[in-house]
């Protein structure tokens, strides 16, 4: 696993010589898990709901970023813009990600963290020593991100009919399954899409920008315990199998 010397190396620039140490004498026995995904898979939603349920805490990496923007006095927008000239933004999140995950902060019996990259800082922290950690990934095509985005913006009538309409086929391109919904019978489709393909651009340089920093590619589905397809599933049906696949795994809660 060279992105582990990659983030430790990282951390040592950007934090400092005693910030793995720091780490290290930090590290609990609480569980965690660590929940990242493909956009609009509710991950946000399912990481509040277990925790809720196992009577743990959530953690968001999107907060982290929005207060770290907020301490600069800059709008996250401006922030983001910095991550493609200040690596250090990046590093800084992601450090506080991994005292997160150590969970000497965590106050109560178990925490669980969202965000695009945690389940390789959970990998780093597992390294250094912490254990009872769950690496959780919730996947969906993108033929199914982009009815979910017209749910969103346009509303559930828009969702059943693009789910009529548009052909289920995995989509080589965003062109091709642009092309699908400017068929659609929807009111702004243009905007909408211009604004579901600006995401998907978003994420593919936030996977570009952690490559090149650490080494990984938070996509990569090796790095992670459990892999749930979130494929014409709803959010309480996702729940149901999350909560069996930690019974599988035997996952502890203290």
């Amino acid at each position: 696993m060279d992105y582990i010397s990659g983030i430790e190396s990282a951390f040592k620039t950007y934090i400092g010589d005693r910030s793995i140490d720091d780490l290290k004498k930090n590290i609990t026995d609480k569980p965690m898990i660590l929940i990242a995904g493909d956009q609009l898979t509710g991950k946000s939603t399912q990481a509040k709901r277990l925790a809720d349920y196992l009577g743990g805490s959530f953690h968001s990496v999107g907060a982290l970023f929005r207060d770290a923007a907020k301490k600069r006095g800059i709008t996250v927008a401006e922030q983001a813009k910095l991550l493609l000239v200040e690596r250090g933004i990046d590093v800084q999140i992601d450090y506080k990600t991994c005292q997160v995950i150590s969970g000497f902060s965590v106050k109560s019996k178990l925490g669980v963290v969202e965000g695009r990259q945690p389940a390789y800082m959970g990998s780093y922290m597992a390294s250094l020593g912490k254990e009872n950690i769950v690496r959780l990934y919730l996947k969906c095509s993108i033929r199914e991100q982009a009815l979910r985005f017209l749910r969103r913006e346009a509303g559930e009538a828009a969702y059943v009919e693009g789910k009529k309409k548009i052909p289920k086929i995995d989509y080589d391109s965003l062109e091709s399954l642009n092309t699908e919904i400017q068929k659609l019978e929807i009111d702004n489709r243009n905007k909408i899409m211009d604004e579901f393909i600006e995401n998907q651009g978003r994420d593919d340089d936030d996977r570009h920008r952690y490559s090149g920093l650490y080494g990984f590619d938070y996509g990569d589905l090796e790095g992670y315990d459990i892999v749930l397809d979130t494929n014409d599933k709803e959010p309480n049906m996702v729940f149901d199998e999350i909560l069996k696949e930690l019974h599988v795994l035997g996952f502890r809660v203290n």
